[in-house]
């Protein structure tokens, strides 16, 4: 049976599901088909009606598939390997599944290792891929613009597609959320805590309003905007996670965050005309993997989430893995008297819990990182 006679007989998302029950069955292993490939969902460089429904469909979880072979191997039948549909024809986006196990790629200052995946090397060590090009020279610039805290950049490679109204409408009105199905949009619209007790803190943009200052009506459309704004972002980002160079989705929920780019702690909304910006302005909105949110969360700037991780992966590749610290607990980071840490604190703070410099030759090398974080930092900010 050809790959255009499957295609045919099967329509696109049956086909993809058999190509992933073969592999499975030729390895071994229930890989395939556990994550879904942002270019593949969303292929094109802009969302719109000719092309939403199709992405909604690739995006879809799919009941599973088997083959039946014959004696001579060829595959006889294909059974399963549909799209799940909710009742209004789309897909709960619950149900899409997310990188897991050794397809889970993390950069987190405790587990990342570049020895393990090439983009990694990339985005920690730019300066060793001056001519990449392709998924590593995106993974160098990834890198480069956290080391210079170049947000503009940051924000533009991970705009990756741009959504037309029409396009975010019909995704919107498709694809539910919750075992309520509720719509998308409305499930995403309280990210980064606003409903909670940040509402007391986040100034609506442009204004001197906090959240929970509005009637119950203006907070309603407040959220409904912002809902919608939440899946444009998601969408502009392929539903990649912003803060790494992996290719995978991120169903938005656990697996994906929203997250504020630059803290709220050093916005206009909390430290008046000396702050940045409002720190609820949609360009500051992103979505990130629930291992690279820990970093963010820590009120890191891009640089200091760099640093930490190139530090971290250096210690672990002298041997002090074992020692790496393990991140903080939701609890633990929810916590409102949890000490926050500048740059030069956490970088101290890391180095001395992983080296435990106890003998002259842990302590030189614990020196030694100390010297080549200060030079890092005076060169990077000049």
């Amino acid at each position: 049976m050809s790959r255009i006679s499957l295609a045919r007989q099967l329509g696109g998302d049956r086909l993809e599901a058999a190509a992933d029950a073969l592999l499975n069955d030729i390895t071994g292993s229930k890989r395939y088909g556990g994550t879904r490939e942002a270019d593949y969902v969303f292929p094109d460089d802009q969302l719109d009606l000719s092309n939403v429904d199709e992405a909604i469909t690739r995006l879809g979880a799919r009941t599973p598939a088997k083959l039946t072979y014959s004696s001579d191997g060829k595959i006889t039948d294909i059974q399963g390997g549909n799209v799940i549909r909710n009742k209004k024809g789309g897909i709960n986006i619950d149900q899409v599944p997310s990188p897991r196990g050794r397809d889970y790629v993390k950069y987190s200052p405790s587990v990342v290792d570049s020895t393990k995946d090439p983009l990694v090397e990339a985005q920690l060590y730019p300066e060793r891929f001056e001519g990449a090009t392709g998924a590593l020279g995106e993974a160098r610039d990834m890198g480069l613009a956290h080391r210079y805290n170049d947000y503009e950049t940051y924000r533009g490679i991970n705009n990756r597609m741009s959504v037309t109204p029409e396009a975010l409408d019909r995704f919107g009105s498709l694809v539910t959320k919750g075992k309520a199905e509720a719509p998308i949009a409305k499930g995403m619209s309280g990210g980064g805590a606003i409903n909670g007790t940040r509402g007391d803190m986040v100034l609506i943009p442009g204004t001197d309003r906090v959240f929970h200052s509005l009637d119950k009506g203006e907070k309603a459309a407040y959220l409904s905007q912002r809902g919608d704004v939440f899946l444009n972002q998601w969408l502009q980002q392929k539903g990649r996670s912003m803060g790494t160079a992996q290719t995978q989705i991120f169903p938005p929920g656990k697996p994906s965050h929203m997250d504020h780019i630059q803290a709220l702690s050093s916005s206009i909304d909390a430290k008046g005309k000396e702050g940045w910006g409002y720190s609820d302005d949609p360009t500051n909105f992103s979505y990130l993997d629930q291992d690279y949110n820990v970093n963010t969360k820590l009120n890191y700037d891009l640089q200091t989430v760099h640093q930490l991780g190139r530090l971290a992966d250096t210690m672990r590749q002298s041997g002090y893995g074992a020692n790496l610290p393990p991140n903080l607990t939701d609890k633990q980071l929810s916590d409102p008297n949890r000490q926050r840490l500048t740059q030069q604190e956490a970088v101290k703070d890391l180095i001395v819990r992983t080296v435990r410099p106890n003998n002259t030759e842990d302590l030189e090398y614990a020196l030694k990182l100390l010297r080549q974080a200060e030079a890092e930092q005076s060169s990077w900010s000049a």
